[in-house]
């Protein structure tokens, strides 16, 4: 097996045609066709659907996709990484983060990257933790931090870091009020009109299922995945949401805000620093997990990251 081989199965794959892989690679399509058929009888296994339409992947085709993409981007950091090794590491890390976790990780870890590792550029891409798990997954991401999800890859690896609770927000009272309570029940959360991320969140599903075993109706006035859009609709008197306290950091930047922790039962969520099992890190984004995971660490235990404990 060559990498020629792997590097022209791949971009068939991603073109879904023989004869458009050829000439995109500049090779003839029957000798195309005989690599193809070379890794099949190698293998022992047809990896292709071949139809009026073009080809498709077969199972053994895809699981031989996803290693041979894995490969490639492994022989293509080589240069990178021995240059890293020789001098300083270089080189672009790509890091996922949930909406909520990026509002408060995100300037510090480029913030700490740019003093320790200034040859190293960090792209942050933020979304909810099943997309971004996609995206690792594919290679788009080196690591990422990703909230619990029902059903995690068994192909990615998992640091614990923390536990966050998640809160009740509503707009401030004006007027002589008193002090309002630290904590709110469940009960008296769901009189309030929610404003909640998409189904596809973690603190979604996590509410939902709450207010579904407490018996309680989910009043839902508008699904919005951004924090700081939901902290400004609540500011606006909208309505209310459910949000951990990293989602309003920092809260001097909304004092008009009330953030009460929801109790009886109290709701929470564990967060994770997630790469790929099956890929090694290069010597700049293994630099940059280790950064990561430490500037989570002691935000919590420096009590920057509140409403949070630390995990294993």
């Amino acid at each position: 097996m060559e990498l020629r081989q792997l590097r022209y199965f791949v971009r068939i794959v991603d073109l879904g045609s023989v004869s458009k892989a050829a000439a995109d690679l500049f090779i003839a399509q029957p000798a195309l066709s005989r690599q193809v058929a070379a890794l099949e009888a190698e293998l022992n296994s047809a990896l292709l659907v071949r139809s009026t339409r073009g080809v498709t992947p077969t199972e053994s085709g895809r699981a031989f996709y996803v290693q041979a993409q894995a490969i490639l981007r492994q022989v293509g950091r080589i240069p990178e990484e021995v240059q890293s090794a020789a001098e300083r590491p270089t080189g672009t890390v790509a890091v996922g983060m949930p909406f909520s976790a990026s509002c408060i990780v995100a300037p510090a870890l480029v913030g700490a990257v740019r003093e320790r590792l200034p040859g190293v550029k960090i792209s942050v891409t933020q979304g909810v933790s099943d997309h971004l798990e996609g995206l690792l997954a594919n290679g788009r991401l080196n690591l990422s931090l990703l909230f619990e999800r029902e059903n995690p890859a068994r192909h990615i690896e998992e640091r614990h870091l923390l536990v966050e609770d998640l809160f009740l927000v509503t707009p401030r009272r004006k007027g002589p009020t008193g002090v309002a309570r630290q904590t709110i029940t469940l009960a008296e959360a769901a009189r309030q009109e929610l404003i909640l991320p998409g189904p596809a969140n973690t603190t979604r599903r996590i509410v939902e299922r709450a207010f579904l075993k407490a018996g309680q109706p989910l009043k839902l006035l508008a699904e919005v995945d951004a924090p700081w859009t939901t902290k400004s609709m609540v500011s606006a008197g909208l309505g209310a949401a459910i949000l951990s306290r990293s989602a309003l950091y920092p809260e001097s930047d909304s004092p008009g805000l009330c953030v009460q922790r929801i109790s009886r039962p109290s709701l929470s969520r564990a967060l994770n620093l997630c790469t790929l099992r099956s890929e090694p890190l290069g010597r700049a984004a293994a630099l940059v997990r280790d950064i990561l995971d430490q500037l989570v660490r002691d935000m919590v235990r420096d009590g920057i990251w509140q409403g949070a404990a630390l995990g294993g």
